[in-house]
């Protein structure tokens, strides 16, 4: 409310992070990623996902972390909670791209950025995009981290800086 200690990200892996610190996962992380692998680590088998809300593409994350923290009052394990939020968050991914498929005609998707290092999330989204017959794209010879991002920038600046 008061923007203090809260600053904006756009990144996958700040969300995981809190979900890890909520549950109790990793409330210390010593290496980046860590919670987040910590996460995917305890995580059971379930179908459960949380309810979120879309407008356009756009994620309201509230509703997902007021469901975290409903399950956490009722007594629910970390372990079912991270299964519940990992289904979520594939759930997500592939609400996003059939909006944006409807939006552009677009069929393709690649699935890159340091959260596609989780093995759990990718199996999951992927499988749903199939569902759906989108075309997916994985890293193959770069990072799906940071390192494949700042390369893709640079490809970008590059070609930019031909073209002036």
């Amino acid at each position: 409310r008061h923007r203090i200690n809260c600053p904006l990200t756009s990144s996958m892996g700040r969300l995981f992070d809190a979900v890890s610190a909520l549950t109790g996962t990793c409330t210390r992380a010593t290496f980046e990623g860590q919670p987040a692998m910590e996460l995917e680590g305890i995580a059971v088998s379930t179908a459960d996902r949380y309810d979120f809300s879309l407008q356009g593409t756009i994620v309201d994350w509230r509703e997902i972390i007021r469901g975290v923290c409903r399950d956490l009052s009722n007594g629910l394990p970390p372990s079912v909670i991270s299964a519940k939020f990992h289904n979520t968050i594939a759930t997500l991914i592939a609400e996003v791209c059939r909006q944006l498929r409807q939006e552009t005609d677009l069929n393709d998707v690649v699935l890159s950025g340091g959260v596609f290092q989780n093995a759990r999330l990718i199996r999951r989204a992927a499988a749903l995009l199939r569902r759906e017959k989108f075309r997916i794209f994985f890293p193959q010879k770069i990072p799906a981290n940071d390192g494949g991002i700042a390369l893709g920038q640079a490809v970008v600046a590059l070609r930019r800086r031909h073209q002036s």
